[in-house]
């Protein structure tokens, strides 16, 4: 059951922010020295390099519901004829995920990971947090890239189980 002070999407409580959180993110992108574009005053762009890919995060904040998203395009378009493969896809890769999902943008059909982050009346978000949610970002589109690109070329997967992707390795060989 709703609480009862729930209006129309959003608590009472939940004043308007004041804050523009993309202006956050710029300040951090900006000392990173990425390459961005502001859109407009609540959405940019911005270039990550990953291991494997370039990839574009588009940032969003809807202060009409206290929310952010995070979106990170991974550069890879999927063929009508694939779409039952990377479905199946998503959901192996979903299920392993900690926070955010993997899907695309269906009038474009390419693969976006996504983290969408509520404001709570004591949620604060600062360049820690923006950065955060940029290196998870990199991280988990670049684990699975190629298991993606695979599915979308119809190569044949590897015999191993998704969660082997997920594996951290202690060192390196």
């Amino acid at each position: 059951m709703l609480p009862s002070n729930f209006v129309m999407g959003k608590l009472e409580h939940m004043s308007k922010i004041s804050v523009n959180f993309i202006d956050i993110v710029e300040v951090l992108v900006t000392r990173l020295g990425l390459s961005f574009s502001r859109v407009d005053e609540n959405e940019m762009s911005v270039t990550l390099v990953g291991d494997n890919a370039e990839y574009c995060m588009s940032v969003v904040f809807m202060p009409d519901y206290d929310m952010m998203r995070f979106s990170c395009d991974m550069n890879l378009v999927v063929p009508p004829e694939q779409y039952r493969s990377i479905v199946d896809a998503f959901a192996k890769a979903n299920e392993r995920v900690l926070v955010g999902c993997f899907g695309f943008v269906s009038n474009s059909r390419r693969i976006v990971y996504t983290i969408t982050i509520p404001f709570m009346s004591s949620f604060v978000i600062d360049e820690a947090v923006v950065e955060a949610i940029i290196e998870v970002a990199v991280c988990e589109s670049d684990k699975l890239y190629y298991y993606f690109y695979m599915a979308i070329e119809n190569i044949e997967l590897p015999d191993f189980p998704i969660g082997a992707l997920f594996l951290e390795s202690a060192g390196e060989a």
